[in-house]
């Protein structure tokens, strides 16, 4: 049944030559702890199309999106939005990708150490046509090869839907890519759904302060932060003027400025041992 209803939505997602103001969604299977890769996480994303461009990120970002806006309608983000919040299942997966018609810019998004920053893609994607085809979902799909990000990838499009787009940063070929995972099958995004984007609402991140890195600089910021995660904690609350306790946890327990620093480090030591399989190699090295 649940493959009926998809191909539906995929046979009115067909019909439209060049889809505009369509999303469409995709399961993304990863592995990120290359010493550990029975642990699969999985992440539903959305590739929202316009005829300005897409955008490609978790779709769980758009509860968070909905609960702020509703506070700034209130005119106030009270004290309760940080209690609600927490009710929120966060995304696993922090960045985002934007690209812009019909040059295909593509833009990555994500934050580090607190600042949200960008890196523009200045590599073409290079890829190999194949004539292999098959059915995914009761659309035809050719095969298609490429090396990105230090990895072997294979895709699967459809002239059926003819958009040059595809999820992360994939993108360029004549239809869209319905499948693509890298040869090892650590990072695999399968499309699942579609629908027109009439009144759904759109992520907000779009109109956010972002500061533009090249990926050297990306790096070599991504390489501080490994080495002493809690450094911009240190500079905020280095004051003297500031309060000893200046937070407290969600028992309501008072923290002092080291037990914050503690937990901090804390937290990216684990975060950090388990997050070792990224989909750009050399971006996170």
């Amino acid at each position: 049944m649940r493959k009926l209803s998809i191909l539906l939505i995929f046979i009115f997602a067909s019909s439209l030559v060049f889809a505009q103001n369509q999303r469409f969604i995709y399961e993304y299977s990863f592995k990120m702890d290359s010493l550990h890769k029975e642990n699969v996480e999985k992440e539903i994303m959305n590739l929202d199309i316009t005829k300005e461009g897409s955008n490609f990120y978790s779709s769980l970002l758009i509860t968070r999106d909905s609960l702020f806006k509703a506070e700034i309608e209130k005119g106030k983000v009270s004290q309760s939005i940080v209690f609600d919040m927490r009710k929120i299942k966060r995304a696993k997966v922090n960045f985002r990708v934007s690209k812009t018609y019909p040059n295909l810019e593509t833009i990555y998004h994500t934050s580090l150490n607190a600042s949200n920053v960008a890196l523009k893609e200045n590599q073409k994607i290079n890829w190999t046509i194949l004539p292999e085809t098959k059915t995914i979902e009761g659309f035809k799909v050719q095969k298609a090869t490429t090396t990105f990000g230090g990895r072997n990838w294979i895709a699967w499009f459809t002239n059926d839907i003819q958009i040059q787009d595809g999820p992360y940063k994939f993108c360029g070929l004549p239809g869209l890519i319905l499948n693509i995972g890298d040869e090892e099958g650590d990072h695999v995004f399968n499309l699942v759904g579609s629908k027109k984007l009439n009144d759904e609402p759109l992520l907000m991140d779009s109109k956010m302060k972002e500061i533009f890195l090249t990926n050297e600089k990306f790096n070599q910021l991504w390489n501080e932060y490994k080495k002493d995660p809690a450094k911009n904690i240190k500079i905020i609350h280095s004051s003297s003027e500031m309060s000893e306790t200046i937070f407290s946890d969600v028992n309501g327990n008072p923290l002092t400025k080291q037990d914050l620093i503690r937990r901090k480090e804390q937290i990216a030591a684990e975060t950090l041992k388990k997050s070792n399989n990224f989909i750009e190699r050399g971006l996170y090295k």
